[in-house]
């Protein structure tokens, strides 16, 4: 998670006379993910996470309160820490920042996965889902139709005239989609493998809920499947994207519309990182530890899901 805002020390000791949790030792910059200012903070109580929130369009509160939730349901992620007058959300220098507990483990975006580790993200995935009903905040994301539309506008003069025609066409694919069909609620949305902890083998958390929102399941696990269960030549693994679907089959049925659809919820999740990643290229904000995603490979993702449907077989 790149570094875009470096605090001082004064601003450090500062916030923390806002929490009851302790005085600063250390504060280190995490140089993993692309959008928000993390870092390891050491204070003499503990270790925490703070992130300085670099991204306008998150919504904050609706993230927060979703990760309270999980960890009150028992899923490992996150703890919001509360300051002295019960916030969670402190601002500074005119950005919001928020201080979380710290999950043991290491994240795995440069291990591919095991068998074990894609039936281990299947099933914490599907306990997510099975939340939903008791969230009641109802929030429709920030990577919604408009954004892809807008992002793709912005993006069409960097472009090639096959990539623009890749692009629109599935746009306009995706606009025929009847997306209200299939079974939804609260959803991650972006599970790579950089936002899961492992020690060894064993899943020890989920990070990162600031684009979960309410969409369809299937779109989640397409995200998954995109990044935990590719080959060298990013076509699918389809041994590994059995091993999640099973997984998160024993906790949620996986409905005959959520199989026919599977195709294009894979192109879907595809587009959306692709389209991201070329706006951080062409569009890329100013940091000191900065982490910029090779778009390409998205779009060989991309490419190989439209040239290839493949089946979602349990």
């Amino acid at each position: 998670m790149s570094v875009y805002t470096r605090l001082t020390k004064e601003e450090l000791e500062q916030l923390l006379n806002d929490y009851n949790i302790g005085d600063p030792i250390d504060i280190q910059g995490i140089n993993e993910g692309i959008t928000n200012s993390n870092f390891y903070l050491q204070t003499t109580k503990s270790k925490y996470i703070l992130t300085v929130f670099e991204d306008k369009s998150l919504n904050l509160e609706y993230s927060i309160h979703l990760m309270e939730l999980l960890s009150n349901q028992k899923i490992p992620c996150p703890m919001p820490i509360k300051s002295k007058a019960n916030e969670t959300i402190k601002i500074l220098r005119n950005k919001p920042v928020a201080i979380f507990s710290l999950l043991q483990g290491r994240t795995i975006s440069k291990i591919d996965p095991s068998l074990e580790m894609c039936e281990q993200i299947g099933e914490m995935i599907a306990k997510i889902h099975l939340c939903s009903d008791k969230m009641n905040d109802v929030y429709l994301g920030s990577r919604h139709l408009t954004w892809f539309e807008e992002t793709y506008k912005k993006l069409q003069d960097k472009l090639s005239n096959e990539e623009n025609k890749m692009i629109e066409n599935e746009i306009k694919n995706h606009i025929k989609n009847q997306l209200n069909i299939l079974p939804s609620g609260i959803i991650h949305s972006d599970l790579f493998r950089d936002n899961a902890l492992f020690i060894e083998d064993k899943l020890t958390g989920v990070i990162d809920f600031y684009y979960a929102c309410e969409g369809y399941f299937l779109y989640d696990l397409a995200i998954i499947v995109n990044d935990w269960c590719l080959n060298s030549n990013k076509t699918i693994n389809i041994e590994k994207q059995k091993k999640i679907m099973q997984a998160y089959n024993k906790s949620r049925k996986i409905t005959q519309v959520e199989k026919d659809f599977w195709p294009k919820a894979l192109r879907h999740a595809a587009l959306r990182f692709w389209l991201s990643r070329l706006h951080d290229k062409y569009f890329p904000t100013d940091g000191e530890l900065t982490h910029i995603l090779d778009p390409n490979e998205f779009k060989s993702i991309f490419i190989d899901r439209v040239e290839n449907p493949y089946k979602l077989i349990l």
